[in-house]
């Protein structure tokens, strides 16, 4: 890929050129001519230099764009010759946290067990890291929940999944049918990290009441699911998590609340021009077989799962 292309992106990045030098171990001067050297080929200013760093302009917008695309591709055209050449067949993919950990062991198990000549490779993160792996081309595809606005990504829906308090079996409020607003302002809560998909659908549906985060009694806001949990269990505070947290940890349960949105859609996430490749397109048929079987089988309320 060139040169230049990768200084501009690291610039873009990071704000400055100082930044950009220091991520791909250039010199400064170095950075700064790539930058001049692109510039002058488009025969235009791609930044805007200012006291607090440097910003795109509408042609460096424009191409910042494209740049991500070429960069994706450069990735995957890495990783694929690397992996013909060792005559091996590979899947990288990203998922969240939350999918990670309660959605996809099923149906990576039974890939596995179908496709044992595949190697699977993947990699946990945030929703907003995972939609910047696939971006990057980094991944051949990515599983995040909330909702996306990338327009330059290819969305395919998966699970149906719900959000709701999360508590001890032994809390006053574990057999209530829900819990409202006001209720869960009068908590201690632990909750995911801002960029997970999870925080995300939470702030939204606060937002649509007027209120934010600081408006609740949040005293811990961490990346693990299971840290999270464990502190659940131990009565330390509340959650706000999804539903099939409660379904596969047998001593917390899971209550509505009655006046916020939390419904989301976990999506899996490609290019605009994913490559075809059998191994993945089979992996791909398997996820969205496996999540048409779990909506079908869902519940139609919620309140059965504290039974």
């Amino acid at each position: 890929m060139d040169n230049r292309l990768l200084v501009f992106l690291a610039t873009a990045q990071e704000g400055h050129i100082t930044g950009a030098a220091r991520t791909l171990n250039l010199s400064v001067s170095a950075a700064s001519h790539q930058i001049a050297q692109l510039e002058l080929e488009f025969g235009t200013p791609l930044f805007v230099r200012g006291n607090r760093g440097m910003h795109l302009t509408p042609a460096g917008q424009a191409l910042h764009s494209y740049a991500n695309q070429i960069e994706a591709l450069w990735q995957t055209a890495q990783r694929e010759v690397r992996q013909t050449a060792e005559g091996e067949q590979w899947v990288h993919l990203a998922a969240s946290h939350t999918v990670t950990e309660f959605f996809l062991p099923d149906p990576l198990g039974e890939f596995r067990r179908t496709h044992p000549a595949v190697h699977l490779h993947l990699t946990m993160a945030n929703s907003h890291d995972v939609i910047s792996n696939v971006e990057m081309g980094q991944v051949d595809f990515g599983i995040a929940e909330g909702r996306l606005s990338h327009r330059k990504l290819q969305v395919t829906n998966l699970w149906q999944d719900h959000l709701g308090l999360i508590m001890p079996r032994s809390h006053p409020w574990a057999l209530r049918p829900e819990i409202t607003l006001k209720d869960l302002q009068s908590v201690d809560l632990i909750l995911r990290e801002e960029g997970s998909g999870t925080r995300g659908i939470l702030d939204q549906a606060l937002n649509r009441h007027d209120l934010h985060i600081s408006d609740l009694r949040v005293m811990a806001e961490l990346s693990s699911i299971r840290a999270i949990m464990d502190l659940v269990h131990h009565n330390i505070g509340l959650s706000v998590m999804s539903w099939i947290t409660a379904r596969k940890t047998a001593d917390v349960a899971f209550v509505p609340i009655a006046e916020l949105e939390l419904t989301r859609q976990i999506h899996l996430i490609q290019s605009s021009q994913p490559q075809e490749r059998p191994q993945v397109n089979n992996l791909i048929q398997v996820l969205v077989r496996r999540a048409y079987e779990f909506n079908s089988h869902s519940p139609n309320t919620l309140n059965p799962l504290n039974d």
